[in-house]
Order: C-alpha cells, then structure tokens, then sequence
C-alpha cells in the first residue's frame, strides 16, 4: 500500500507543474525508474521513457549512481530532484564529425495543431580542463517531432530546426540557467529531442572562465517542462470598423511588455487595422505574440435602385445605373419585359443599361442579388422591383 502512494505520488511530481498544469514531458527531472544503485548502461531502464541513440549521454544521479565530481560536473548538484543529464553539444571528434549528443523521449499526449506551448529545460556547463572541456556554446535546442530521431546521421548530427534554441553561448558556471521560449505546434508531434542541430561553423561559442584549452562544450540538463502556454497572451484576431478603437488590456502582472511601436504598457490603444506585435517575458521566458486587426465595414449595405429612366439622349437620367455605399463581393442583375424576355444582364454594379435592348418603353421587372461582407459576416440580399421606363 505505501510503495503504491509512493509511486503514485512520484508520477504526480512527473506529471504536473507548480500551478497544476499538466506537463506533457514524463519524468521531466530525470529520475530514477529502476532499481537502486543503478548497474544498466541503458538509460531506458534507469530513467525511462529518456535514451539516446547517437552519443554516449550521461546520467548523474545523488544516491543510486554517479553523483558527478569535481571534473566531470563540478560537483553540480541537480536543480531538481536527485537526477540530471550530461550531454556534448560542440567539439570535433578523430573523424572529423561534429561532437554531438541527443537525449529523447515520447511525449505523454501528441501536440496539438495552431496550439502555443511553453517549453523550458535548465542548463549548466562544465568544465573539465583534462579532456579540454570549457566552451559555452548556442544552440542548445529542442526539437519537437512526429517521429523519432532513432538512425545515426552521417554528418555527425541532426540537421533539424528546433522549435526552442539558446540564441546566444551559455556561460554560467554558478548557477543553472534557464532556457525557455513559447512556441506554436504544427500538430501531432509526439516526441521531443535535446541537443545542438547545428555544425561547428554555425554554432557560437565563448572560452569559460578559466577553462585552459577549451575545445568542447558540456552542458548538464535538467528540470525539463512542456506546458500549454501560460504567459499573458494577446486576444484573437479581430476588426476594427471605421473611425473605431479598440482598447488591449493584458493582465500580465508579473511580466513586461515591449510593443512593436516601443512602448511598454500593459494597454494599447488601437485605431487602425494592422498587425500589432508584443513580447512578453517574465523572469525566465519570452515570446513574441501577434494581433492582426482587419479593417471592416460597419453599417449596413446597401445597393439604390432607381424605379425609372428616361433614355431619349437629352443627357438627364438616361441610363439605369445602380449604386452602393459598400464593397460587394458579389453583384448580378437580370431585367426582363412584361413578356418574361430578358433584356439585360450584368455582374458588374459599373454597367448600366441604355435601354437599347428593347424598343418599347413601358414597366419592366428586375431582380438584383448583391453579396457583401458585415463585421466578418457574408450577407447576401435578394431584391425585387419594378422599373419604368419612358421613352
């Protein structure tokens, strides 16, 4: 009965973050699964469901394995629990392929598509002045898949763009560094891989203090979280209707807010249509979210139709012509004789007819079907009448 609390207790802790949400990655600070002390070399049967298939990644754990020293962690101790991860993510091996290593995993729900998520992992590097390790290198990435990574690139490593990067070297050797970023999913990705996706030549690196001949970069990784994005977010896309405004309030207490035009308020004022973009960070996270505005027709259409004219060539009211205080997205009219012939046809609000087609005057009958947009709402409108025509 207690070894069940416990075990139910611990996927709790795996599961769920500190404001409840639902983590998506499963034993996100690298926990032991397996029995303790811990004698496999397969990852999968000390922390599952993580492994690596290119590299040799390397688990530190407080009690049940290798707890790291002074030379191959700097005697770290974990950001979280009792485990973490150590991983390469520049240098050149005798082969002449980039040092690369990857840790991966399945996600406990697929990502779903147009959804934001917040992704953080922590990291510190290392270094080891004996196996010339003390680079601070970019692009510690993640990348999200719908399959996983499981063959062993030529190159030496996964070409790949990851949807969450570090821009800039890490070079902290006091504390461990968080890297975080809000991104948007395609849909269906299922599994999450760490490393650098990059080559040497594209990869920034930076000597760390007191490193003597740094060649290599080692970084430690732990306390890895996927949640839906639960920063300050701006509203969905909208409109705006002529000579209108609208007013953006973002409840975002804890976080700052740097807009497109350079100001810094929680509240924007808006009066025209456009794309309106904000960053919004709080202390360990960023991202830029964006606001289209579409301009909009506000009042309601409507096309005027004359009930007669007059086409004898004396330059007054001699042609029907309809009009619109509106953009039509769609406009037709048929007129017919008092026999059911009909004499004229357009879908162009522009033409208007003479009255050539017929000989006679007299009452004719029209029937006008226009088509227009009303605050992102298609209105379509029908219209019948009567019109005189005297010649």
């Amino acid at each position: 009965m207690y070894k069940k609390l416990a075990v139910t207790l611990l996927l709790f802790t795996f599961l769920y973050g500190a404001k409840g949400q639902v983590n998506l990655v499963y034993n996100n600070s690298f926990e032991n699964t397996g029995p303790c002390p811990i004698i496999s070399t397969d990852l999968p049967d000390f922390i599952f469901p993580w492994d690596s298939t290119f590299g040799d990644v390397d688990y530190y754990h407080m009690t049940c394995g290798d707890p790291g020293s002074a030379t191959t962690t700097n005697n770290t101790p974990p950001f979280d629990g009792e485990g973490f991860i150590g991983l390469f993510t520049y240098g050149t091996l005798p082969n002449g392929n980039p040092n690369r290593e990857y840790l991966h995993a399945q996600l406990s729900n697929s990502l779903d598509s147009g959804k934001l998520y917040r992704f953080s992992f922590y990291v510190k590097p290392v270094i080891d002045n004996a196996r010339n390790i003390g680079y601070g290198s970019s692009n510690i990435g993640v990348a999200f898949t719908d399959s996983i990574f499981d063959s062993i690139p030529s190159v030496g490593y996964y070409q790949f763009q990851p949807q969450v990067v570090s821009d800039e070297p890490i070079t902290a050797l006091n504390n461990w560094t968080p890297v975080c970023e809000v991104f948007r999913a395609n849909g269906n990705e299922q599994y999450i891989t760490i490393g650098n996706f990059s080559d040497d030549p594209a990869t920034a690196i930076v000597p760390l203090t007191n490193a003597t001949n740094p060649q290599q970069a080692y970084y430690l990784i732990d306390y890895v979280t996927l949640v839906e994005n639960d920063l300050p977010k701006l509203p969905n896309d909208t409109i705006i209707c002529e000579n209108g405004r609208i007013d953006v309030e973002l409840n975002a207490p804890n976080s700052t807010v740097v807009w497109d035009d350079e100001s810094t308020g929680l509240t924007r004022i808006i009066t025209e249509p456009g794309i309106y973009y904000a960053t919004i960070s709080n202390p360990s996270c960023s991202y830029t979210d964006t606001l289209l505005v579409e301009p909009a027709f506000c009042e309601d259409c409507k096309v005027y139709v004359p009930n007669a004219f007059t086409p004898n060539g004396d330059g007054l009211n001699d042609e029907f012509r309809l009009r619109a205080n509106c953009d039509l997205l769609r406009y037709r009219i048929n007129i017919f004789d008092r026999w059911g012939r009909k004499v004229f046809e357009s879908d162009n609000i522009d033409v208007s007819w003479d009255g050539s087609e017929s000989d006679h005057q007299g009452v004719f009958s029209y029937i006008v079907e226009y088509e227009f947009d009303l605050l992102r709402d298609t209105q379509v409108i029908i219209e019948r009448g009567i019109l005189t025509v005297v010649k």
